[in-house]
């Protein structure tokens, strides 16, 4: 079976990095069919252009082996607003935020325009959970609700300070899903039989986490075959059809 890694990283940032060809071989060596790629840590934060046109020409180059989530710091308001129109317009699969790197709360007002034109794109929203104050699960709930067109995807499932409240918010918000970076199996497991398979997707955030041991981790799962293949590929495959894919 190959798999697809709903979330990872390429561009030399300064927390970490990874180039296009360390992540084509790494998806060759462990079985990654696909990969959703976003920018880089400073091109999170501040240069969203710049970031943004790098991974969209990879997808351009790797069709068959990449897609791109955009990401635009909603601090820049309607500088904002254009550079997300300009991104879906070119194709690109979802919007990736990151209230730590950009600085925002999921709570302010001043996010919602944004939220509400990717959502009207019909781009799947990936969201970076986990770290107080500005990533809260409940947060993610609340915002989710205000838009229940909206896909939702909880980053991190709300580790490593908020794993209680994420199951919760995930509860409560039918358009929130998961992923499984950074969490154990059996917190994988638990959200398995809470939610079902059906809303739980496989990532790696490499090169924050290694490939060869998130993949090893799906392979782990204490689950049917079919779940593994929805959390795996089947999940991700629908929620980029939705988008620019």
């Amino acid at each position: 079976m190959k798999w697809i890694d709903a979330h990872c990283h390429v561009g030399l940032g300064l927390m970490n990095g990874m180039e296009e060809h360390q992540l084509l071989e790494q998806m060759d060596r462990y079985g990654i069919e696909t990969a959703v790629v976003a920018p880089w840590d400073q091109a999170v934060a501040v240069h969203n252009r710049e970031g943004n046109d790098y991974v969209r020409r990879l997808t351009e180059k790797h069709p068959d082996r990449l897609a791109a989530f955009c990401t635009v710091n909603p601090w820049f308001g309607q500088q904002a607003l254009d550079e997300l129109e300009r991104c879906a317009k070119s194709g690109m699969s979802g919007l990736k935020l990151h209230p730590v790197y950009q600085g925002f709360q999921l709570t302010d007002p001043f996010i919602l325009p944004l939220i509400e034109k990717a959502v009207d794109f019909g781009l799947p929203i990936y969201i970076a959970t986990g770290t107080p104050v500005s990533s809260l699960p409940m947060a993610l709930s609340y915002v989710a609700d205000l838009f229940p067109e909206g896909t939702f995807i909880q980053g991190h499932f709300g580790f490593p300070d908020f794993w209680i409240d994420a199951v919760p918010s995930v509860r409560k918000s039918s358009n929130i899903y998961i992923d499984t970076a950074y969490n154990m199996l059996s917190s994988i497991e638990n959200a398995i039989r809470l939610f079902g398979a059906e809303r739980v997707l496989f990532s790696t955030d490499s090169p924050y986490l290694s490939i060869r041991h998130e993949t090893r981790k799906l392979l782990d799962l204490d689950i049917t075959e079919e779940q593994r293949r929805l959390i795996g590929r089947d999940n991700m495959w629908k929620h980029l059809s939705k988008g620019g894919r």
